[in-house]
């Protein structure tokens, strides 16, 4: 039987050199092929779209409230259109309480909505100076030739109470504050003229340091 053929050491050794550099390179390729998987051509990565937002519209600035709006208030539900009387003077130094004079709701509306020309508003009281000359006005009647409206710092009109606030240097503070009889003003306003003096406000009223209370007054619808 004939024996295998024996490798000798030398050859050993060469076959085992180039199986090791084989392995090296290899081992050498693996970044560059591990790198080649990782990276994918840009053609073939998703098209990125920034997004775009339109810019918000700027919001419209809020109204301003007036301040002054809350010390004007009233029922516009309520028709109190017309002058008011007193049934016996008052009266303070020289002066005297002409009448107490109320506008429209369409009045009071515009007052409050800021619309306050200066020699006119809805909720206002006249005095005249009784020292000064009197004379005759259209409507027959006499009163004195010097006289002033006040008109109201604040008010508040509606079923249940009446309140006036105002001051001037002639008469200083003045404040009154009452009531109507509802029911009574809408008689006298369907009555008209034909229908005859009612009171129709009652309440008290301060002119500088006097205070007068229970006074009447009555209702003149004007011409």
């Amino acid at each position: 039987m004939a024996r295998g053929r024996r490798q000798s050491p030398r050859n050993h050794n060469l076959w085992g050199t180039i199986a090791l550099k084989r392995l090296l390179a290899s081992v050498a390729l693996l970044p560059f092929l591990l790198a080649a998987c990782d990276s994918k051509p840009a053609a073939d990565a998703p098209a990125q779209t920034a997004a775009t937002t339109a810019p918000a519209s700027p919001l419209p600035p809020a109204p301003i409230p007036d301040p002054a709006a809350a010390n004007f208030q009233h029922d516009p539900a309520l028709d109190v259109f017309g002058y008011y009387f007193t049934e016996t003077p008052v009266q303070v130094g020289n002066w005297k309480l002409r009448s107490v004079n109320m506008g429209m709701p369409s009045d009071f509306a515009s007052w409050e909505e800021g619309k306050r020309p200066s020699n006119y508003g809805p909720f206002f009281l006249e005095f005249e100076d009784v020292s000064s000359p009197t004379a005759e006005n259209e409507l027959g009647q006499v009163n004195h030739t010097v006289s002033f409206r006040l008109q109201a710092d604040s008010y508040r009109v509606d079923a249940q109470e009446v309140v006036f606030r105002s001051k001037d240097p002639r008469v200083g503070e003045v404040v009154f504050s009452g009531m109507f009889n509802v029911a009574a003003l809408k008689a006298a306003k369907a009555a008209g003229p034909a229908g005859g003096a009612q009171t129709v406000l009652t309440g008290g009223l301060q002119i500088g340091a006097e205070r007068i209370r229970n006074i009447s007054f009555l209702y003149f619808a004007g011409d």
